[in-house]
């Protein structure tokens, strides 16, 4: 039994999505509320009159309405992937300035319309008044040709091959001319070869073309993910994280020997670590064995447990000697103990300066100081693959004058080998990207493992 569907406004569209459309908002970044409307808002209106309420596909965004919500969702991913990428990073200055606001726009112009032909491919959409099956190419818009008709949708036997071309034409429909006419020709070229991205590319892909690729890749992985998955409804206030974190500590174990604030949980100090123990961490106290008594003489209650990750962070903090920490000690003044470095335990290379290399990694003041600050992925990933190279988990290999890395050993780490071959280049550590290998030079190789002096 075929069921008639009745066709809703654009303008309902758009108030149905109004927070993805805020989020859209957000990305554009426009200096007023009217360019806002002329050239964003504008063409999310008309794609919601092409539309209508047709589902994307069978399979996904398949409720009523589904492929004018998948529309937003890919346009908005698009925008937020495209905010770390560097277009036209090899054009002089003037023309970067020019250019860069225009792929922008032209990402999120071919996230909107590379969904433009998915319903018809999928289904054949009847106007119940006259029968007549909606033909985009000659009849436009869907809304307008509906009216307030209502409608049947009826799944085709064998989808439609896409063609790229003739979702190209449909687009500058949905675009419009004066839109079209303040695009420069590179920007065009690019933003027209990127509509109905494949999903495998062929030969060279320039940057618009992963960046919408990408984007849909997201949507359709998120909507599979929801069909999948089965939630009920809240019906109470989502508690703070900070709750959260107080209600779960995983492992709680107190560090021999510390003394704690009994109002705020916080290490007064603690006592040096002895080496028996750092070499053999099984053999701490378990969480459920008696922490000393309370400061007060046994009438207060038991100070906070603290987490393992935290006892790591506090064991790492402590690894690091400065000259500050170690007072010199005199003829008939009383020594002080003298704090055990764990570092000295696992390695006995030096690095610069006579320190001990950490087997917890490079310190954030390393890290910021060779990478800067400006990415937190590149310093964890350091940070993680230093690590990893310390307990033996990852292998990489010193050359004559830079530290090499397998691309496959980079995508583990949830970095692809592009973006870590960017940012190099950016601060100017890459010597060389070719292959399977990446070069990277010695002052940034040395974060992840010390050179040996022969």
């Amino acid at each position: 039994m075929t069921l008639n569907h009745k066709p809703g406004s654009a303008d309902e569209l758009l108030r149905l999505h109004s927070k993805r459309i805020e989020l859209i908002r957000q990305c554009a970044n426009e200096s007023s509320e009217t360019e806002f409307q002329r050239k964003w808002l504008s063409v999310l209106h008309r794609c919601a009159q092409w539309f209508s309420t047709v589902p994307l596909t069978p399979e996904l965004h398949r409720e009523p309405g589904g492929a004018f919500r998948a529309t937003i969702e890919t346009a908005f991913y698009a925008l937020r992937l495209a905010g770390g990428q560097k277009f036209a990073a090899d054009l002089t200055s003037d023309k970067r300035r020019r250019l860069e606001p225009q792929y922008n726009y032209g990402v999120f112009l071919s996230a909107v319309c590379s969904a433009l032909d998915e319903p018809c491919r999928h289904f054949v959409i009847t106007r119940v008044s006259d029968h007549a099956d909606w033909q985009p190419a000659g009849h436009g818009p869907l809304g307008p040709w509906l009216g307030n008709v209502e409608y049947t949708v009826q799944r085709r036997p064998e989808a439609m091959k896409p063609e790229r071309m003739r979702t190209a034409t449909y687009a500058q429909v949905i675009v419009g001319r004066d839109l079209l006419e303040g695009l420069d020709a590179p920007v065009l070229a690019d933003m027209f070869g990127a509509i109905n991205p494949d999903k495998v590319p062929q030969g060279l892909e320039t940057l618009l073309h992963q960046v919408v690729r990408k984007a849909v890749d997201v949507s359709v992985g998120f909507e599979r993910k929801a069909q999948q998955g089965v939630f009920a409804p809240v019906k109470f206030d989502v508690p703070s994280a900070v709750h959260v974190a107080l209600e779960l500590q995983a492992e709680p174990v107190m560090p021999k020997g510390a003394i704690v604030d009994r109002d705020t949980g916080e290490i007064l100090a603690t006592a040096p670590t002895p080496a028996s123990a750092i070499a053999t961490p099984a053999a701490q106290p378990p969480a459920s064995a008696p922490q000393g008594p309370p400061a007060d003489g046994g009438k207060g209650e038991q100070a906070p447990a603290l987490s393992r990750s935290l006892l790591d962070a506090i064991e790492r903090s402590e690894a690091t000697p400065t000259a500050s920490t170690e007072p010199a000690n005199t003829a008939g003044s009383t020594s002080t103990p003298h704090l055990v470095d764990p570092a000295a335990l696992f390695t006995g290379t030096p690095a610069k300066g006579g320190a001990a290399v950490s087997p917890s990694g490079p310190t954030n003041e390393e890290l910021k100081a060779v990478l800067g600050n400006d990415s937190v992925m590149i310093l964890e990933f350091f940070r993680a693959l230093a690590q990893d190279v310390a307990d033996g988990k990852a292998s990489v290999q010193w050359e004559d004058k830079g530290l090499v890395l397998q691309k496959r050993l980079v995508g583990a780490y949830g970095v692809t080998s592009n973006t870590l071959i960017e940012e190099m280049r950016k601060r100017s550590l890459l010597l060389r990207a070719a292959g399977n290998e990446i070069c990277i030079v010695e002052k940034a190789g040395r974060l992840i493992l010390e050179r040996s002096a022969a």
